[in-house]
């Protein structure tokens, strides 16, 4: 019996030890083909997009996005560098329109910088991967994420979103969500629905402990009931 205890212990502390460090892709579209990009002048302050369910629920691990700078005729010139303010909303109660205002989870702030390669050009978008795990921002499996770029450096006077393919992992409504002096805050079909309308997006999780225990601890039990026979 002694030796029972020790070893549903053991294993029990080994998940504990695995979810601490494992990570799980519960969304992403960021690896699909871009249909289309989306923008809007700089002075506007636009903010984009797009709820998101996820497969799982946990601790925000890696998120990654995408900045575009459209080629409209006004826009000649790159972004350099900019900041850009995310911020993840609990959308278990759907968003339907108007004001936003879901719970707020949490808000991350991440740097972009192209100086290296002259510049993000009109007409070009860029994906980018941040480790926001030291947030601790904890999401449930139904969100509501937005992004904000400002640019610090550059000529560009228009920044956006590109915008992906249905994801291959988790879901998200044929919608966006956008925001602007210019735009009333509302879901909004893109091309009349004919696009896809996914913002690219992946989202890696930490899971919750207590669910890797649990499953530790049926297995030690398995285990045990091998060993008597």
């Amino acid at each position: 019996m002694r030796f029972k205890v020790c070893l549903i212990s053991f294993l029990s502390s080994l998940c504990l030890v695995l979810a601490a460090k494992a990570q799980i892709l519960v969304y992403n579209n960021l690896s699909t083909a871009p249909t289309a990009g989306f923008g809007d002048l700089n002075a506007n302050n636009p903010i984009f997009g797009d709820s998101l369910n996820l497969t799982s629920g946990g601790q925000l691990s890696v998120l990654g996005l995408t900045l575009f700078n459209p080629n409209n005729p006004d826009n000649l010139g790159p972004i350099l560098t900019g900041s850009m303010v995310i911020k993840f909303y609990d959308n278990t109660v759907p968003y339907t329109g108007g004001a936003l205002n879901n719970p707020l989870l949490g808000t991350a702030t991440v740097t972009w910088d192209f100086t290296g390669i002259g510049g993000l050009q009109p007409g070009f978008f860029a994906p980018n991967s941040y480790n926001l795990t030291s947030l601790n921002i904890n999401l449930p499996q139904h969100i509501l994420i937005t992004q904000q770029f400002t640019e610090t450096s550059g000529t560009s006077i228009r920044n956006g979103i590109a915008l992906m393919s249905n994801p291959t992992t988790g879901a998200s409504p044929n919608n966006v969500f956008l925001s602007s002096a210019a735009i009333s805050p509302n879901l909004y079909n893109i091309n009349g629905g004919l696009n896809p309308g996914q913002i690219g997006f992946r989202i890696e999780l930490v899971p919750e402990p207590t669910t890797l225990a649990l499953a530790g601890l049926a297995a030690s039990t398995v285990l045990i009931i091998r060993r008597r026979k």
